[in-house]
This record gives structure tokens, C-alpha cells and sequence, in this order.
């Protein structure tokens, strides 16, 4: 049985999607025939031909869109005669301005070849309707956009399905990582059902494992496009790899086929060349779940505790992706919190083997990136950045946030890591229930003192997650009535929340504009900067 994966659009076009080539990664490992497709990067690659964009072009023109906008959209289109584009060229990441420059021509395109779509809005991984109502949250629009003529459908009918079809696949899953992918998800549905009747379909990845850990009920249209629904855990993985396999595959065989090695795309899949990075990014993970998960405001806790990859492991795929790239490759560590242990060890085999290897993660603030001789060793080890989950510098949040560190040793963790040579991108959340003026000023105050230590930030205001401890016990922390973002969206994982006649979001929002955002020192670690792309270009600047 042949079973084929994809990575529906749209996602970041930097690097290959990792949901469905990890899935195909463990399922090979049980003795399942299987393949990964990047749907996305695909997509891209049909959208942004010359042929589509001359059409959109005209497109545009006949829509009447202003003179301003169509000589930005003949800009950007013949930036495509440079060869490598801008976005794959290292230089390109030496110059802020012209990174940015750069980012904005490939927005234009992107708009560009929205017009021939003129009721949906296109992004760098966004898909909206102009209908602002009509939501990928939304089961009902789902069905809607499955129905109807969309972005997908050109690329889906001329390229994605035939190719499925050549294959011989047996059966078809989809896999889900972002919400903004449920769209082309439904959509490829319908039509597979339409020109594959025969052919099983099957959707999953961790946004169907998050839905099904809140209750999110999977049920009923548009999910009927779907044979067959699975959650990804390990019960679900050994059901279908003993159906495939004709063997009796247990939970515990599935569990040790994780730890074997991270969980990674096959290296010899995908078209490397086609993905705008100065150097091939490869997505992994060293285990699966979080070590942590005591975080108030995060839905961890509701997912399989850490089940980490094996340092033989480790150290066998290393060694693998450094003679599949000789010339060098950024590896961008997925995991929600990355275990010092195994930084430590990853580090180790990159600088004693001298492998041409990079790397970026998110990590907790924790003791050991204090520790001048263990951050050395990291920055030897191919360290390029660390997302540090900073969230506040207020003592009271972060004791609220269940965070489990201190302002003061974010402020050793910052300085300590800089001082290596290790780009600091800091992870701050404000709009926090009871969070105050003073909360706020304490953040801004770290920003300040550690402006040097800092090279990018990402300020966020909380979204509520369905399933949080916050979730579940919000008198706790004195939120008095949560309700959706938006009619009709039953699918979202979020919601908001009040505190009395308060909206920590709003008056942390207008605080943040009125505020933080006109700090020198904020705008100095912004400077100008613009990128859709986050830690997965800026890791590169």
C-alpha cells in the first residue's frame, strides 16, 4: 500500500512543511510505504509562474486597481529575472534594507497573483476572504470554499492531483499544521472525491490532534470530504500502520519509532532549490511533547508528555544531513521547548565532527543559558538563535504564567548568550489578565537594559487557548466571561476574555502602540525590518 502526505497551502515558502513529512517518517519506520508532497511550496512555485502572473496582471488592469499599484506589481515581476531570486541570495541577508526590499517585492507578487482570485485576500502564509465574516474558523465557510472555485483549484487539477495519480498512491492524507491551511485542505477534498473517487482519503496532523484535545467536534461537513479522521497520537498511528502493514503493530512499537531519530523530512524529498532561504533550511524535531508544560496559558498539558529522540540517533542524522549538504544547511529545531541535554549533545557532534551545520529553537529561560562554558558550547555547535521564551519582565505574571524563571535570569540568559555571538529573538506576551501599566513598563525596562543582547523581538497579546489551565480555571485568574473572537467560528483554538468591565487585550494593545513601539530601543532592534517569514529568515540577519 502506497500512502502519499501532503502539505496543503499555504505555509511559510523558506522551508519544506515538516507535519506531514514526520508523519510519513515515523510511519516508514513501522514498515509503511510512504511519501511526502509539499503541497505549498508546489503551489507557490505555479502561482509565481510567468504564465499566472501575466494573467494576473491583466487581471488587475481590468479590476482597476491604481496606477501606483500595478507599476509595484511590474516591479516585482521583473525581479523574477534575477536568478537565484533575492530571497536565496546570503547577500540579500547582509543588508536589512535589502532584505526588506526584497520581502516586499515578494508580497507584491503574492498580491499580484491574488487578483486573479479577487475575493480572497493572499499573504505569506494567510488566506482571508474579503468577506470579513467568512472565516477559515468556520466549518460553514469550509464547506463553502470546498465547493467553489478558489486559489488552490488551477494548481490542485493541473498539477498536484494528476501527480497524486501517476503515483499509484492507494491512499491520500492531508496534514494540517495551521489553521490557515484548512481552506486548500477541504478544498483538495472535494476534489480528489471528484477525481480519485476510489482513492482513501485521510486528514490528520496536530492541528486535528489540538481540535480533538479541546473537543472540537470533527464531525459532520465539511469533514465528510474525509474517509477517515486521526488525531496522530499513538494509538491512531498504530491502527493504521497494522491495516497498511497487514501486522500487528502495537502503541509501544510506535513510541520507540519516535525516539530512533528526530523526526525530519526524508532528505532526498522536495525540491530544495525552489525555497527562499540563503541556504537549505531543514525542519525537525528532537522528540515529541513539551518537558515542561506548566505554562497557565498554554494547552501542552493536554498533549503526550516529552518523549525525546535518542542521542545515537541524533548524532546518525546529523552526520546524514551534513553529506546531503556539504556546502552548509540551517537546521530549524521545531519542538516547543528544546531540552538543554540535548542542545548540548547536538552541539557536541556538530563542532567535534566540524559538520557544516546551523541551528535555531525555541528555549526556556533556564540556568544552563546562564552558564557562560555550556552557551560557548552551543555557539561552537552551530547556534544561530535561540527563541527565548521571555514572555514578561514582571515578577508577579511570570509567577502567574506558571514560567518558572525571573527577570533576573532573563537578563543573565540575554546577556550571557549575545556575548557568544548567539542572535537573541525574545518571545514577549502582553494583555495578560490583571497585567498593569507597571507589568508592562517592567517588560519595556528589560528591552532597554538588554537592547545590545536583543536582535529581534515578537510582542504578542494573548489569545486565550481552548483547553489552558487559564481555559479551565479562569476565575483563578480573575477573567469573568470568555466568548469567541467572531461568530461562527467553532473551529477556532482561541477565545477572548474580560476581567470585569476590563480587556486586558485592548489596554494592553493601545499601550503597546502609545508606548512600547515608540521606544528608541524598540525601534532600534526593529529598525525597519520587515519580515513575514519571523525566526525562519531572521535567524540569517
Amino acid at each position: 500500500m502506497q500512502l502519499y502526505l501532503v502539505t496543503p497551502p499555504p505555509t511559510k515558502p523558506c522551508e519544506p512543511g515538516l507535519s506531514a513529512a514526520a508523519a510519513a517518517e515515523l510511519l516508514r519506520r513501522l514498515g509503511v510505504e510512504t511519501r511526502s508532497i509539499d503541497g505549498s511550496m508546489a503551489w507557490h512555485r505555479f502561482m509565481l509562474s510567468p504564465d499566472n502572473l501575466a494573467k494576473a496582471l491583466l487581471s488587475a488592469e481590468t479590476l482597476g486597481d491604481t496606477p501606483g499599484k500595478l507599476l509595484a506589481y511590474r516591479r516585482a515581476v521583473r525581479t523574477l529575472t534575477s536568478q537565484p531570486p533575492a530571497l536565496r541570495k546570503p547577500a540579500t541577508y547582509q543588508d536589512r534594507q535589502a532584505y526588506t526590499s526584497a520581502i516586499g517585492h515578494f508580497e507584491n507578487l503574492i498580491g499580484l497573483a491574488a487578483r486573479l482570485h479577487p475575493t480572497f485576500k493572499l499573504g505569506v502564509a494567510q488566506i482571508a476572504s474579503n468577506e470579513s465574516y467568512l472565516r477559515p474558523e468556520s466549518s460553514a465557510w469550509l464547506k463553502q470554499m470546498a465547493e467553489s472555485a478558489g486559489p488552490f483549484d488551477d494548481y490542485f487539477t493541473s498539477e498536484l492531483i494528476p501527480k497524486l495519480a501517476d503515483s499509484g498512491a492507494n491512499i491520500i492524507g492531508v496534514s494540517l499544521t495551521f489553521q490557515q491551511q484548512a481552506p486548500a485542505a477541504f478544498s483538495l477534498a472535494y476534489l480528489l472525491e471528484r477525481h480519485l473517487p476510489n482513492v482513501p482519503r485521510i486528514l490528520g496532523g496536530p492541528l486535528v490532534a489540538c481540535w480533538r484535545a479541546v473537543d472540537i467536534s470533527t464531525q459532520g461537513q465539511p469533514f465528510t470530504l474525509f474517509h477517515r479522521i486521526v488525531a496522530g497520537d499513538d494509538a491512531d498511528l498504530a491502527e493504521l500502520a497494522s491495516e497498511l502493514t497487514q501486522t500487528e503493530i502495537s502503541t509501544e512499537s510506535v513510541a520507540h519509532a519516535a525516539t530512533m531519530a528526530p523526526l525530519s523530512i526524508a532528505l532526498d524529498e522536495g525540491d530544495w532549490d525552489d525555497y527562499l532561504a540563503p541556504m537549505p533550511i531543514v525542519p525537525a524535531a528532537l522528540g515529541r511533547g513539551c518537558y515542561w508544560r506548566r505554562c497557565t496559558f498554554c494547552p501542552d498539558h493536554l498533549h503526550a508528555a516529552r518523549c525525546p529522540t535518542s542521542f545515537d540517533g541524533l548524532d546518525g542524522w546529523l552526520h546524514a544531513v551534513a553529506e546531503r549538504f556539504p556546502n552548509g544547511a540551517m537546521l530549524h529545531l521545531t519542538d516547543s521547548a528544546l531540552p538543554p541535554s540535548h542542545l548540548a549533545r547536538l552541539s557536541d557532534c556538530i563542532s567535534k565532527n566540524a559538520l557544516p551545520l546551523s541551528w535555531h529553537g525555541f528555549v526556556r529561560v533556564e540556568e544552563e543559558f546562564a552558564d557562560a562554558d555550556f552557551v560557548g558550547r552551543l555557539a561552537s555547535g552551530g547556534c544561530a538563535m535561540l527563541q527565548l521564551g521571555v514572555e514578561s519582565a514582571s515578577h508577579r505574571l511570570l509567577q502567574l504564567m506558571g514560567k518558572g524563571h525571573t527577570p533576573e535570569l532573563a537578563r543573565e540568559v540575554l546577556h550571557t548568550t549575545a556575548a557568544a555571538g548567539i542572535r537573541n529573538c525574545v518571545y514577549l506576551l502582553f494583555g495578560f489578565p490583571s497585567e498593569t501599566d507597571a507589568d508592562r513598563e517592567q517588560t519595556l525596562a528589560l528591552v532597554e537594559d538588554q537592547v545590545q543582547n536583543i536582535s529581534a523581538i515578537n510582542a504578542a497579546l494573548l489569545n486565550l487557548p481552548r483547553g489552558s489551565p487559564m481555559h479551565r480555571k479562569p476565575s483563578r485568574f480573575g477573567i469573568t466571561r470568555v466568548e469567541p473572537f467572531h461568530a461562527d467560528t467553532e473551529l477556532s483554538l482561541y477565545v477572548d476574555f474580560y476581567c470585569g468591565e476590563g480587556h486586558p487585550r485592548t489596554e494592553a494593545r493601545r499601550w503597546l502602540d502609545h508606548h512600547f513601539f515608540k521606544s528608541a530601543a524598540v525601534r532600534s532592534i526593529i529598525g525597519g525590518l520587515r519580515s513575514p517569514m519571523k525566526a525562519n529568515h531572521l535567524c540569517f540577519l
